[in-house]
């Protein structure tokens, strides 16, 4: 629940900072100029944060029309073709997302106003996509152990 909780104060503080900039550019007439940085950093980080932790609760809304047809085992093999997928996908992006969060360090980018560094952002993202992709692996595995038979323990 930490990843909730850090992506809520986050949000809590965009919210916050958005209605200072509202409320700074209609009845002050300036506005602040650095909103949309902080804006674009925290919703990269809120975004991945919220997508691991809704992965690993397995509470993606998900419209079943096609599979809610199909009699279980083949649902369980369907389920495993698409973890298995989308594991294979997101092991690429993740990979792609760290690499990318080293590069910016390296290369020692910053944000054109605040002058604040694109890396710990960066590290975010790949740090949620990683929860995103053992969540996607659980799922696979509850899966795999569902079309054995076996009790499974994973949650």
């Amino acid at each position: 629940m930490w990843l909730a909780r850090v992506a809520a104060a986050i949000l809590g503080c965009v919210a916050i900072m958005t209605f200072a900039d509202v409320f700074a550019r209609y009845l002050l007439n300036s506005p602040f100029s650095f909103t949309i940085e902080i804006t674009e950093l925290a919703m990269g980080v809120i975004v991945f944060f919220g997508l691991g932790l809704v992965t690993h609760e397995d509470a993606h809304i998900s419209v079943d029309v096609v599979t809610s047809r199909l009699r279980r085992r083949l649902r369980t093999a369907v389920a495993i073709v698409v973890n298995l997928a989308a594991l294979a996908y997101l092991a690429v992006l993740a990979w792609r997302m760290w690499m990318q969060a080293f590069e910016l360090l390296d290369l020692g980018d910053v944000t054109q106003i605040l002058l604040l560094p694109y890396w710990p952002g960066a590290m975010a993202m790949a740090f949620g996509s990683a929860f995103l992709l053992t969540g996607v692996f659980l799922q696979l595995l509850r899966a795999l152990t569902a079309l054995t038979g076996a009790q499974s323990t994973l949650r």
